[in-house]
């Protein structure tokens, strides 16, 4: 069982060991337009960021790229063997989550935050710019096409903290609490609101 958790890790660079379109990104980055880099990538920073308050699962432990390992077993190996390439450990030894034996973390926010500094590609395979991210953890967003049509849902309604660029613009957030929210997020990327693609 150990070598076939430790196989996972190593065939890290597939898709099925991150999150779908954290896959797509990679794969496709250089080949695609950036409209499709920026919409995959958005997706991505969304599904990570709910991964990692997944507290059967969580993202404790990314690839050598910045996703989260999707599965628990890739996490569980990264956790037996720190020391690995395959593994960097994204907040240290307390917020992983105590429900998987991954940390001390008890409570509804972990350590993760969305990517910064990420390159955009030309047709080429050129680096042509770089963007980041900003997310709200435990929330909900709907994308308008500008930012005055896009609004939040929170389960902590407006207290909740955006986690990331903080220059990014984000919708605005509706006041009341909504706790169907929990385990939910909303990104932004390159100050683009929602997919653009």
């Amino acid at each position: 069982r150990a070598v076939r958790r430790e196989r996972r890790v190593q065939l890290g660079r597939s898709r099925r060991a991150i999150m779908g379109f954290c896959g797509k990104y990679r794969e496709g980055k250089k080949a695609s337009d950036s409209g499709k880099q920026l919409s995959w990538f958005h997706d991505c920073m969304e599904q990570d960021c709910g991964l990692s308050l997944n507290d059967q699962i969580g993202c404790r432990y990314r690839d050598a790229d910045g996703f989260c390992y999707a599965t628990a077993d890739a996490q569980k190996w990264c956790l037996d063997n720190k020391l690995s390439s395959y593994c960097q450990n994204d907040g240290g030894d307390t917020w992983g989550w105590a429900s998987a034996k991954m940390g001390t973390a008890s409570g509804a926010v972990t350590g993760w935050t969305p990517a910064k500094d990420v390159s955009l590609f030309d047709e080429s395979g050129a680096e042509t710019s770089k963007f980041s991210c900003a997310c709200l953890k435990n929330c909900a967003c709907e994308f308008g096409w500008n930012l005055g049509k896009s609004k939040c849902r929170c389960v902590e309604g407006q207290d909740e903290k955006v986690v990331g660029d903080q220059t990014t613009l984000m919708p605005r957030i509706l006041s009341a609490k909504s706790s169907d929210k929990a385990g939910k997020c909303g990104c932004v990327c390159d100050h683009k609101y929602g997919s653009v693609a």
